[in-house]
């Protein structure tokens, strides 16, 4: 049983229907969580705004579990280098990283085919991106590690050279106490043959001593707290290897 969920949406995003603060407090009571993240994304600097209401609406509701309030914060796809949408970090408990759109090109693929640069084009900038992101010391959580890469090339190509890379990053990971999340909804983006494959990412990260952890992506309330896909993976992990909320997040 994982009784924490540290990646959780809301309807401010404008694409988590149902998902108001009050609406994740209940179920992640219901469902008797002891700590959740609210970590919305923060596609632009602006974006800051929504992330003091959610604190302001949690207040009000005040709530049995243990909330922190988060941001899921994206990288800017006009560089290569892994560097944020901002530069801007105070007043968030907790850092995620998202890795959603293309470098230099700036779409979210649905497949190889949406992804306009060349595989090898691709790869570069999602190494050098991946890089960047891992040596920031602003963040705390890798979002979904490889989703973007699943989308953009042909892993029965690409997937052995990329492990290679992951082991470099795990490594700048660690160095920089940068967990690793294991995100339920990434079992929705694969193709189910590398449902059995995706673990071996995170087993290199923890040979290279990084945190995983746990995080839902939820964008509905009946997502909240869900881990089948994450149950998955960690069937073929050490036992116990997800760490604590309080282990990543130091207030």
């Amino acid at each position: 049983m994982i009784d924490y969920d540290l990646h959780i949406h809301t309807e401010y995003c404008g694409h988590a229907q149902g998902m108001t603060v009050a609406a994740i407090l209940e179920r992640a009571e219901t469902l008797g969580l002891s700590s959740i993240a609210i970590t919305d994304h923060i596609f632009s600097h602006d974006d800051h705004a929504i992330i003091q209401r959610i604190r302001e609406d949690a207040a009000a509701y005040g709530p049995a579990v243990k909330v922190y309030v988060g941001a899921e914060v994206d990288v800017d796809y006009e560089h290569t280098d892994g560097r944020f949408v901002t530069d801007t970090f105070e007043g968030l408990d907790l850092v995620i990283a998202g890795f959603h759109y293309v470098p230099t090109v700036g779409n979210y693929p649905r497949s190889p085919q949406d992804n306009t640069l060349s595989a090898e084009e691709f790869l570069q900038h999602w190494h050098d991106s991946l890089f960047g992101i891992v040596s920031n010391p602003n963040v705390d959580i890798l979002a979904h590690p490889g989703r973007l890469l699943a989308a953009g090339v042909d892993l029965e190509v690409h997937f052995e050279d990329a492990m290679c890379i992951f082991a470099e990053a795990a490594a700048l990971s660690a160095q920089n106490n940068i967990a690793w999340e294991i995100n339920e909804m990434t079992g929705c983006r694969l193709a189910p043959q590398w449902w059995a494959q995706w673990h071996r990412i995170y087993e290199t990260a923890l040979a290279e001593g990084v945190k995983l952890v746990y995080g839902s992506d939820a964008h509905t309330p009946e997502a909240i707290g869900m881990h089948e896909y994450v149950d998955m993976i960690l069937e073929k992990l050490p036992k116990n290897c997800l760490s604590r909320p309080e282990e990543i997040i130091q207030l």
